[in-house]
């Protein structure tokens, strides 16, 4: 019987652990926001082009987001259910890693990679 409870209770776990990696569909949408490039440390880092607009999308709960200026990858993760969201693209040298927060139309979110960092803010 309590072998029974424990198996039950290990796979109830497994499935809201898989339904929290999968993010939060209350969020779902398409922000369009411009880079802002906050530091170098090391490379060449490109400062966008003035009133660029990139898009971070959100489908499901999991968010995208291309980052192009740099390294022309994706980053993919999940939003939770308070807006809060963090993504990750693996690189050669490292990784690159956005943490943001959506509130309502407004994102504000802060890109870190190996030799860049910038800032990302919605334009309404």
């Amino acid at each position: 019987m309590l072998r029974c409870l424990g198996l039950g209770l290990a796979l109830g776990a497994a499935l809201a652990s898989a339904a929290f990696a999968q993010g939060s569909p209350r969020f779902d949408g398409q922000y369009m926001g411009e880079l802002t490039l906050t530091r170098t440390m090391s490379g060449d880092c490109a400062e966008p082009p003035l009133g660029a607009l990139y898009p971070l999308r959100v489908n499901r709960g999991e968010v995208r987001f291309a980052y192009t200026p740099r390294f022309a990858t994706t980053l993919t993760g999940t939003v939770d259910d308070r807006g809060a969201f963090k993504a990750v693209a693996r690189l050669k040298n490292g990784a690159v890693q956005m943490t943001g927060q959506i509130r309502g139309n407004d994102v504000t979110a802060y890109l870190v990679s190996p030799s860049c960092n910038y800032t990302f803010q919605t334009k309404n």
